[in-house]
């Protein structure tokens, strides 16, 4: 079997089975902590980055080292929201409430990793240090909901 074969069929039955890993939630009890989970992972993610910003402008950390760190964590970041996306919500408000408050912090930090990505790939440290700070809020209200996962 070729190599590109081999590695498209891998990607695809890796993507096939981290997709059925993703369990329906079975009440709101369930989901909200489905996105506790979530918004504590995603949290993770934002805040790798956010250090590998600080470091790097302190000059501890080399330049193409910081842009693989932002481009993992960014893709992890979006790995986690996606995740969070295949999961159903029971049919309650409450339920309805939490999903459109996690989908918009997660939105916000998705743009902003994004930002920060292409900052650093153009060598941009003004705007890099400035979504960097700017992300802080997101990291802020992640924390919040992962503590009390609810609207």
């Amino acid at each position: 079997m070729k190599p590109r074969i081999l590695l498209a069929a891998l990607a695809a039955l890796s993507a096939v089975t981290l997709t059925a890993c993703v369990a329906p939630a079975s009440g709101t009890s369930d989901y909200l902590g489905k996105a506790g989970h979530t918004a504590a992972d995603a949290l993770s993610q934002l805040e790798t980055a956010r250090l590998a910003v600080q470091t790097a402008a302190r000059g501890s950390m080399l330049h193409t080292t910081l842009e693989i760190v932002l481009s993992q964590a960014e893709d992890g970041y979006n790995s986690v929201q996606a995740t969070f996306d295949s999961i159903q919500p029971p049919n309650t408000e409450e339920a309805d409430k939490a999903k459109d408050k996690l989908d918009q912090i997660l939105s916000d930090g998705s743009d902003g990793l994004a930002q920060m990505r292409i900052a650093a790939r153009r060598s941009d440290a003004g705007t890099l240090n400035s979504a960097s700070r700017d992300m802080g809020k997101v990291s802020q209200q992640l924390q919040a909901f992962s503590d009390q996962p609810s609207a």
